[in-house]
């Protein structure tokens, strides 16, 4: 038995079942109620090999990656963690789509619209940025913030 502090958290022998019917360990998890780290330490206690049966294909990670989905959100759709779809995009060859490191614009067009008097607002409506995305990008160029919108 699974034994976390005193509470117990499942038996070996639901354990068994559940990977007998192909479910992986995250799986395994969200239906007894543990972490997945806990169950997969215990299924390596009991001599069983991971689950590959609910893995993904590698054209299911393609068709989405094209979507312009990321690592989280594929994984999320997947039923996979994080890491392993960054591994399998990786070894795939597939640059990240990671939300964070994509810049929608360039520096020349925030100039470009900065010269004409634009504020940083006005800017991330006509550039699809956050308006803080561009005041930070702005700053960074050494550019002066404008006022508010112009009428």
């Amino acid at each position: 038995m699974a034994v976390i502090g005193r509470s117990r958290l499942f038996t070996d022998q639901q354990l068994i079942e559940l990977h007998e019917l192909g479910f992986n360990d995250r799986e395994i998890g969200e239906k007894l109620g543990a972490h997945l780290v806990t169950v997969g330490r215990h299924r390596k206690r009991l001599g069983l090999k991971a689950s590959n049966l609910r893995s993904f294909t590698d054209k299911q990670l393609i068709e989405l990656y094209d979507q312009g989905f990321n690592d989280r959100e594929i994984g999320k759709k997947l039923g996979a963690h994080l890491s392993t779809v960054a591994d399998r995009r990786v070894r795939l060859g597939l640059e990240t789509h990671d939300r964070r490191s994509r810049r929608p614009f360039t520096d020349q067009q925030l100039k470009e619209l900065h010269e004409k008097g634009f504020n940083d607002r006005e800017i991330g409506e006509k550039l699809g940025a956050y308006f803080r995305t561009v005041g930070k990008r702005r700053n960074r160029l050494g550019l002066k913030p404008h006022g508010l919108a112009r009428s």
